[in-house]
């Protein structure tokens, strides 16, 4: 395992992702993705989080009733999993990490 989006999208459960630098933006989710089209909402959780002096760290995980949102924050880079609850938190933090890692050091 190299630590790649297509890693994470191979794990049982997710859903897709969210991968945004300075003003660039990728989502791929479903199309019809409850998250789909919150793309302002997410715009706007990134300026929150990459501006803070002090975040809680740089693995974050937002738990909703049918939904986790896994957060990986490395300087301006963040990546963001849509997953269900079912899925191995464990795999998906560890190979968000790898991924967060790699993306750090070249650009999308």
């Amino acid at each position: 395992m190299k630590g790649t989006i297509k890693d994470i999208l191979k794990i049982s459960g997710v859903h897709g992702y969210v991968l945004a630098r300075d003003k660039t933006m990728q989502i791929k989710l479903p199309s019809k993705h409850r998250f789909a089209g919150a793309k302002k909402q997410i715009k706007l959780l990134y300026d929150d989080l990459i501006q803070a002096r002090k975040r809680p760290g740089n693995t974050m995980e937002i738990f909703f009733e049918d939904l986790v949102l896994t957060i990986f924050t490395s300087g301006m880079t963040m990546l963001m999993v849509l997953s269900s609850t079912r899925v191995n938190l464990a795999l998906v933090r560890m190979t968000g990490k790898l991924a967060i890692a790699n993306l750090a050091k070249e650009k999308f």
